[in-house]
């Protein structure tokens, strides 16, 4: 059986739907923004984890000044 990357392609696939659906940002910065949110929501949907929870976490740290990671954590079990 000849190796395939069609799992990393299923992965993408969401994000380049958004992207071409939304015609994309106006700026680099914009971007950069919707990068990360994809990048975000797909690690914590394969972590099991909510993004809301995730983004609530990082905007608290943020607040406080805590340092911050740049990816989830996985959820502890």
């Amino acid at each position: 059986m000849a190796p395939t990357n069609n799992h990393a392609e299923r992965g993408l696939r969401g994000a380049v739907i958004y992207r071409k659906l939304s015609l994309g940002s106006q700026s680099n910065g914009g971007e950069r923004r919707i990068e990360r949110l994809l990048s975000a929501h797909t690690t914590c949907r394969l972590q099991h984890r909510s993004l809301h929870a995730y983004l609530i976490d990082l905007l608290g740290a943020h607040a406080r000044g805590d340092p911050t990671r740049c990816s989830p954590d996985p959820p502890s079990d």
